[in-house]
């Protein structure tokens, strides 16, 4: 599973949502994290700069602003268990 993280220097909520991050990232193998600096990429800073951080995963916004280790924990698995399921009915 691929997540991208959006954010941009000096960002205290970004910098809490690293933490969060680290600590998914230490306990599961099935998640990717793709860090995404908007500040170089015009679109993405035209589009994210006050919402950051953002957290998306198969282009589905998971979290704006706030994100914490439960709630993203929880969407993931139940991301994960749908593309089980998908797998199983194809």
């Amino acid at each position: 599973m691929q997540l991208h993280f959006y954010t941009k220097p000096d960002c205290p909520l970004c910098d809490e949502a690293k933490v969060v991050l680290q600590n998914i990232a230490a306990k599961t193998s099935f998640v990717a994290i793709e860090e995404i600096d908007i500040t170089k990429n015009l679109g993405l800073f035209t589009k994210y700069k006050h919402l950051i951080p953002v957290l998306e995963l198969d282009g589905q916004q998971l979290f704006v602003h706030r994100v914490t280790y439960r709630k993203l924990m929880w969407q993931l698995r139940l991301h994960r268990f749908w593309r089980l399921l998908a797998k199983f009915r194809n």
